[in-house]
């Protein structure tokens, strides 16, 4: 009987491989460390409710916990696929819509979640692709995330009267502005689910398309 072989990242043989275990270290110490700061910083006025009912956060932890399960052992494409995706679009929408805005987070933090961990969970997904074709089915499973916070940020809000993000915040201009803010954010995370599965499936080697029942984008 002879010994199991190591686990290696999908996808990844070499120097690659040694590439993408030192990116998922850095971003598993990157949101490490970034946490410790910003929960120091906050002291007593941290209120875990509210710090993890940002999606930044949510999305930064969920990336590094699957970047962590990663470098041991091999984890579902889907799943890495949602962290790729999640961590992009946290990235987007802090450029395209939130630079210049308080988001409570110190330049530490605000640098490692909003822009150097999306960057190097991407890098990851190039470095080492998915081994499966991921489907349509996949982009949908991936959307349910952000309609599900959607929906939790819109509810918790009126509650606690505390909204995570400005455009999700119907006090300042009515619901109106909330619905456009969300619909935009919707059409840029489908897009991004669509563009993650697309380029895994092309650097995997699965073909270009995403699939199922003869769908194609």
């Amino acid at each position: 009987m002879t010994a199991a072989a190591p686990a290696r990242p999908a996808g990844a043989t070499g120097p690659r491989r040694i590439a993408s275990l030192v990116v998922r270290a850095l971003v598993v110490v990157l949101v490490v460390a970034a946490e410790i700061e910003l929960i120091s910083a906050a002291g007593e006025t941290f209120q875990a409710a509210n710090h993890y009912s940002y999606f930044t956060i949510l999305s930064n932890v969920f990336g590094a916990l699957v970047m962590a399960a990663a470098i041991v052992r091999p984890i579902p494409d889907g799943l890495r696929g949602a962290a790729v995706t999640f961590l992009m679009l946290t990235g987007i929408v802090y450029n395209l819509m939130l630079r210049g805005v308080d988001v409570q987070t110190t330049a530490f933090a605000n640098l490692a979640l909003h822009v150097v961990v999306p960057i190097l969970v991407v890098l990851d997904w190039l470095l080492a692709p998915p081994r499966t074709r991921l489907t349509i089915r996949h982009v949908l499973l991936w959307m349910i995330v952000p309609l599900a916070y959607l929906a939790y940020s819109l509810v918790r809000g009126p509650i606690v009267d505390w909204y995570p993000y400005p455009f999700l915040d119907p006090r300042p201009s009515g619901y109106g502005t909330v619905v456009v803010g969300a619909l935009s954010v919707a059409v840029a995370f489908f897009a991004a689910s669509l563009f993650v599965a697309w380029i895994g499936n092309r650097l995997g080697g699965h073909g270009s398309g995403v699939h199922r029942d003869r769908v194609t984008v």
